[in-house]
């Protein structure tokens, strides 16, 4: 890893700020992408090491390909309803290197199998293998560490003069200068990217700010910036590492203030929602999480328990029609238990209790039966270590052995499981292998006494 690093330290920046005019910024740019040397940027690398965001990218193609160390070149599938956690197409820097052979400004090996397409004559014919480079993506929401990565994306914002240089406009400058933090100029050489750590304000209606920009090139074009990335899903970035000399060699840190106030700038009224909207909407994603319907296999199945089972354990189990009757714990608050409906329950939907405003998946319910919650304060039950860890013993010894029997718990409980143990571990980033094994190990070993 320290010779990795050595090695990054020693790359050049592709483009030279030449001169910072009134108007526009002068460049001393590549003659094409191909040719440029390449600067990757240390706290992107770090950032992988959990996110395992890194990939080889076919620039042709403009597609991702998978990292590991066999000479496989086809396509890969990198989203989050497509893998799980532990087979992503994903992996680390150094996993990427290892399939380039160290090479980061272009690899190509005939060895390596690509795919096929049709020629002429309408055969199929092995692909022509091309060349490789490291490439990063914004990684979905389950495999990202807190806070994750945001990527900012200017496009036509950059003019070749023809003589080697460029312009860009002082508006984009400007907004990089605040961002302050690691930029490179894009594929086309027209556009600038610029990564940082933080998140979508909550605001933000669509999880991405896309909006023209005020200035124009000398040519009459205006362009645009795009900002994206935590906690909406991933997405390609088309990484090209010809850094801006100007802007910070290896920063990719923290900059919530800068992306809140850009948004308040760029957005207007009907770009964003409301502090109720935000709240339906939180409430609606957090539904998602604890009915485990995110379509993928990065859950544990410990989301997907049907809640409609959990409420029949209760002392008042016997529903109405359509499910709803008197809740399964305090009964019916304002009416009585036979007449009472303040308890609503769907094997897909969840559950809802009106009388205290509450309600989730069937861990939520776990909770308030088992007392480890009340009711009016059960919906957020995972997002407390200890809570959760209680929850999930509770829900494997008690509700539903069978369902879970050789299923791990959610990641949160096993972060309770270390605390109750005072063992200390990364509370801002996912378990390490050691820790997530031994936590594994200690929950399977403990029992739910009530």
């Amino acid at each position: 890893m320290r010779e990795m690093f050595r090695e990054l330290e020693r790359a050049e920046s592709a483009v030279e700020v030449v001169e910072v005019g009134k108007e526009y910024v002068t460049l001393d740019v590549p003659e094409s992408v191909h040719d440029a040397p390449r600067a990757v940027p240390y706290e992107l690398v770090e950032f992988g090491q959990d996110a395992r965001n890194w990939f080889v990218w076919d620039m042709a193609e403009k597609q991702p390909r998978a990292p590991h160390n066999g000479g496989y070149a086809g396509k890969v599938q990198w989203g989050r309803p497509n893998v799980a956690w532990d087979n992503r197409a994903g992996g680390t820097f150094e996993n990427v290197m290892d399939a380039l052979d160290g090479n980061i400004n272009g690899h190509v090996a005939d060895s390596w199998r690509w795919g096929t397409v049709e020629d002429e004559h309408g055969n199929e014919v092995p692909e022509e293998p091309r060349e490789l480079y490291p490439m990063a993506i914004v990684p979905h929401a389950d495999f990202s560490p807190e806070p994750g990565l945001m990527f900012f994306d200017f496009d036509d914002v950059v003019e070749l003069q023809g003589d080697g240089t460029a312009v860009m406009t002082r508006e984009v400058w400007g907004i990089i200068q605040r961002l302050d933090c690691y930029a490179e100029l894009s594929t086309s050489l027209s556009g600038v990217h610029c990564f940082a750590l933080g998140e979508m304000p909550a605001r933000v209606d669509g999880k991405k700010v896309l909006k023209d920009l005020s200035q124009s090139l000398p040519g009459g074009e205006v362009g645009h910036i795009e900002i994206y990335g935590y906690p909406a899903n991933g997405r390609v970035m088309g990484t090209t590492w010809m850094h801006i000399d100007a802007t910070p060699r290896h920063t990719v840190t923290e900059r919530q203030e800068t992306i809140d106030a850009l948004a308040d700038e760029l957005l207007d009224e009907e770009d964003t929602i409301t502090d109720g909207e935000q709240a339906q909407q939180a409430f609606d994603e957090r539904t998602d999480v604890d009915h485990g319907n995110t379509g993928g296999g990065s859950k544990s199945a410990y989301y997907g328990l049907n809640p409609e089972v959990i409420a029949d354990t209760g002392p008042f189990s016997r529903h109405g029609r359509n499910g709803q009757g008197p809740h399964p714990t305090h009964g019916g608050t304002s009416t009585p238990d036979s007449e009472s409906t303040n308890f609503g329950v769907d094997a897909d939907d969840g559950w809802k209790c009106w009388a205290h405003d509450d309600g989730g998946g069937a861990l939520q319910l776990i909770a308030v039966i088992e007392d480890i919650r009340q009711c009016g304060n059960a919906s957020d039950v995972m997002g407390d270590p200890i809570d959760a860890f209680r929850v999930c013993l509770a829900a494997r010894d008690k509700h539903a052995s069978a369902a879970l029997e050789g299923e791990n718990p959610p990641t949160q409980a096993l972060r309770g499981v270390l605390e109750v143990q005072g063992v200390d571990y990364n509370e801002d980033g996912r378990l390490s292998k050691a820790n997530y094994a031994l936590a594994i190990g200690l929950f399977e070993e403990m029992e739910y006494t009530g």
